[in-house]
């Protein structure tokens, strides 16, 4: 066991377990979806190495740290590409997409058309949503 997990498990200095830290950095990348997010930066806002955070991660909320942001940066993207009339290219960039063409293959791959039919089409979906999934995730483990 390392050091912080000792310090974590045993409460000195740290009054979070896992769930806790996990659940922080969702509210964290949630308040900074259009920002860049890297996973250093995470951890170490969690008080632990980049591995054991990303393992962690991995192991509450089902998928990795860099899946789950992209998901959420896609959700919110299709939210906008139905409900505001701004451009796809401006859309991309706020969701740190390095391009619109990046963006269309990240977002095709995941809803499985592109975005400008999705928008075309008003299509509706159940927002990816890091609140009921976690929550969710957090009582069946009680």
């Amino acid at each position: 066991m390392s050091y912080t997990e000792k310090k974590i498990e045993g409460g000195s200095n740290f009054n979070m377990n896992y769930d806790t830290c996990i659940e922080k950095s969702i509210e964290y990348i949630e308040r900074n979806l259009n920002k860049k997010i890297e996973l250093e930066g995470l951890a170490e806002k969690a008080f632990l190495s980049k591995y054991h955070f990303h393992r962690v991660f991995h192991a509450i909320v089902g998928e990795p740290v860099g899946e789950y942001v992209r998901k959420r940066r896609l959700s919110e993207a299709a939210s906008e590409l139905v409900n505001t009339d701004d451009k796809i290219v401006n859309i991309a960039l706020k969701y740190q997409f390095s391009s619109q063409e990046s963006f269309t293959k990240a977002f095709k791959k995941l809803y499985g058309i592109p975005p400008r039919e999705f928008r075309k089409n008003k299509i509706n979906i159940t927002p990816i949503s890091s609140k009921n999934k976690i929550t969710n995730m957090l009582s069946i483990a009680a």
